[in-house]
């Protein structure tokens, strides 16, 4: 790869919104209550929510931009129920890139203090 090509591809990946789901306290409950891999998420929500604030700290100390991305369990259940997929972390990952990829789906600037 040149040179140029390579500088591009790093200033793109740097300019790249970052999308983090993000839970009310319902819920992040009602996640905890039926995710398949419940044994790999905080156990409560107020130890999710300094870990995804410190993650929105870590990645803006870095120069990135993060989006929270509200998560309706309820919704996401039936998207996951559609496409055949498990309710884990890397189904997350994909609804949250697609909400972020969708005009007009609810996003949050990281400054928001929505779910606090």
């Amino acid at each position: 790869m040149s040179r140029s090509k390579r500088e591009n591809r790093q200033r793109l990946s740097k300019d790249a919104q970052v999308g983090l789901a993000w839970y009310s306290r319902e819920a992040w409950e009602k996640l905890r209550a039926i995710a398949d891999d419940r044994d790999k998420l905080d156990n409560s929500f107020e130890e999710w929510e300094r870990g995804a604030l410190q993650a929105i700290r870590d990645l803006a100390s870095v120069g990135r931009r993060v989006l929270k991305v509200p998560i309706d369990v309820e919704v996401y259940v039936a998207w996951c129920r559609e496409r055949g997929c498990r309710l884990d972390s890397a189904s997350r990952a994909e609804y949250v890139t697609e909400r972020l990829k969708t005009p007009g789906s609810p996003k949050l600037d990281s400054s928001s203090p929505w779910g606090k």
